[in-house]
Order: structure tokens, then C-alpha cells, then sequence
């Protein structure tokens, strides 16, 4: 989708995000964390990001002493992801202790290793989400992201639903058709939902799913953007516990790394603000994102795997549950 705003902060900017945290006790102290253990900040205030590393946006402060609870890492040796019952994000494991974990809301965690390639112009974010979706999948990396993204959008281009670029930058039908083309045994489609929540729903039970363990992407922004679902937090497994469990949250892999608003590698967002602020019905009044009258206005939109391999169609899949899978052999 179009991105217009590329950050281009200085040196100065560059170094004052960097920095984590502020002293207050010794560094070093991360070998006696174990992932599903506890541990406490040792510093005066630490960082909480959207990923691991400090490129990542800082998504709240923590105070020295708060116990969290080690729900990942550590990724490069360093970033440990983690939650205080609450807030979910990573930090840096030189400023963590062990401690008792605290008390978690989510007794289902689940975030795949999806690896992470930027979208590499300010419209490929399609393209660059399904770069790391293929890329899961096969377990190898495609190559170069420029080449990779720009045969992807080439393709999108060609199967763009009849729609021109200025209708349509890419359309949700475009995306479904090339996640098909690049993952052929598999089949994916384009999925309409009136309900944010049966729609985020679904999704999770496709992560959790041992026979599916897959990620979907959503437009969010009112059409504006494609995201990469990654992960979700519940009261309970979402494909075990269908329907009787709440979700909490979903994790999402944002490509755009040049914009001011990036999300981030791996943003926890929690359910609420999912549903309320990004996962918004798409609207032809967001430029790029549709006309009056196709199937996606005022609709929530996502690309899922879909229950056959024969490949996306035009008019995709309304209002679609697990059942709709379960009515098909796995």
C-alpha cells in the first residue's frame, strides 16, 4: 500500500533512541534467565520495544524492580521478550535479574518465528510481508529483498482483480494471488468478515492449529497498510478451546521500518485496540484502497490459507470460522 512518510532521522535521534536503560545495579546478570522463568529489572528505567533490538519503537518504560516474566529469547544473545502480566514487549537481558515471575492473563502464548525483511519502497509492504510468510514456510531465504519484493509486486500487478493501481494499489485478491503463486500446495484466499473479533478469531486459530501453525496478513488502517499476523495471547489455546476462549492480543509483524508510525518487528497490540484502532473496515476514502461497491468496502479484511489449494477467488471468503475449515480434512 502507498507510504508517503519516510523517517529520516539524524545521528543525534539515532543514538537518544538507543539508549535502554538507566543504570542503577550491574549489568550482566541475564545467565540465570530461562525462557518460562522470571526475572526483575535491575535498572532504574527500561525500555520495553517492539522488537529485539533498539531500532525497534519503545513501547513503554519500566521501572527498576518490576518483575516480568520471560516469555521468549534470547534473541542475538541479548533481547529477551517478556511480559508483566500485562504489557508485552522486549528488553535487554544485561539489566534483568532472576526473580519470581509474575501473575499472567494469557496461559496461551504463542509467536512463530517468522524472520523479518523490511519492504524495500514506500508501497511494497505486500510484498515485503509475504517475502518473511514464504520465507517461514520454505525455511530458506528467497534471496536479495529488492528482486524478491519487486517480482512479487510485479505479479500482484498482473492479478490485481482488474483494478488499476490508483484504484487499487494492490488489492486484497492480488495479495491472496500471489501468496498462492509463491506457496502452490497450500492455497491461500482473501477473507471478508463483518466482525473484527470472529475475524481475528479465526485468524488465531490458524497460528495455533498444529496442523496449520500460520500467520495471515491484515489490512489495517482503514486499507492503508498490510500487516503480518504472527502470534496471539488468549485465555486459552484459540483452536482447542474454539469458541470458548477470549483473545488478548495478537502480535504483528510490521514491514514499513521508514515510517514514523512503524509498529515494529514484533508489536504486541492488545485486543481492544486491535478491533478499535487498527484492524478497521477498509474504505475507498484511504487513497489506493478500493472504490464504492467492491467486495472490501466496509469490511475487515485479511489473507488467510485458505481449506483448498485451488487458489483465491474473486468474490474470496465471507464471514468465514473454524468450522469452515473443520468442514474439510485437515
Amino acid at each position: 500500500m502507498r507510504r508517503r512518510e519516510l523517517l529520516r532521522g539524524g545521528a543525534g535521534i539515532i543514538a537518544a533512541l538507543a539508549l535502554s536503560a538507566v543504570r542503577s545495579g550491574s549489568a550482566g546478570a541475564s545467565q540465570d534467565l530461562v525462557v518460562g522463568g522470571g526475572a526483575a529489572v535491575t535498572a532504574d528505567w527500561l525500555n520495553l520495544r517492539g522488537g529485539p533490538s533498539i531500532e525497534n519503537p519503545i513501547l513503554d518504560v519500566l521501572a527498576g524492580g518490576t518483575r516480568l516474566r520471560l516469555l521468549g529469547g534470547p534473541v542475538n544473545g541479548v533481547w529477551w521478550r517478556v511480559t508483566d502480566g500485562a504489557r508485552v514487549g522486549y528488553v535487554s537481558g544485561d539489566w534483568l535479574a532472576g526473580a519470581v515471575p509474575p501473575e499472567d492473563a494469557a496461559p496461551f502464548d504463542l509467536d512463530l518465528p517468522i524472520p523479518y525483511h523490511r519492504q524495500m519502497t514506500s508501497i511494497w509492504c505486500d510484498p515485503a510481508d509475504l517475502q518473511c510468510w514464504i520465507e517461514y514456510v520454505r525455511g530458506q531465504p528467497l534471496g536479495p529483498s529488492y528482486a524478491v519484493q519487486q517480482e512479487i509486486w510485479n505479479w500482484e500487478l498482473a492479478h490485481n482483480a482488474g483494478f488499476t493501481v490508483q484504484q487499487w494499489d494492490a488489492s486484497p485478491y492480488a495479495v491472496a494471488s500471489a501468496a498462492h503463486h509463491w506457496l502452490p500446495e497450500r492455497g491461500f484466499n482473501h477473507f471478508i468478515y463483518d466482525d473484527p473479533l470472529q475475524a481475528t478469531m479465526t485468524v488465531a486459530w490458524l497460528l495455533a492449529n498444529p496442523h496449520y501453525r500460520e500467520p495471515s496478513i491484515a489490512t489495517i488502517w482503514w486499507g492503508d497498510h498490510y500487516v503480518l499476523v504472527r502470534g496471539v495471547r488468549a485465555t486459552a489455546d484459540p483452536y482447542q478451546a474454539y469458541p470458548d476462549v477470549k483473545i488478548l492480543g495478537v502480535y504483528v509483524m510490521d514491514p514499513n521500518k521508514g515510517r514514523p508510525s512503524w509498529l515494529g518487528e514484533d508489536r504486541f497490540i492488545p485486543i481492544d485496540q486491535w478491533i478499535r484502532r487498527y484492524l478497521t473496515p477498509v474504505s475507498y476514502l484511504t487513497p489506493g484502497s478500493g472504490v464504492p461497491g467492491d467486495v472490501w468496502q466496509g469490511r475487515y479484511v485479511t489473507i488467510q490459507r485458505d481449506w483448498t489449494d485451488s487458489g483465491p477467488t474473486l468474490p474470496g471468503r465471507v464471514n468465514a470460522t473454524p468450522r469452515s475449515y473443520e468442514k474439510t480434512a485437515l
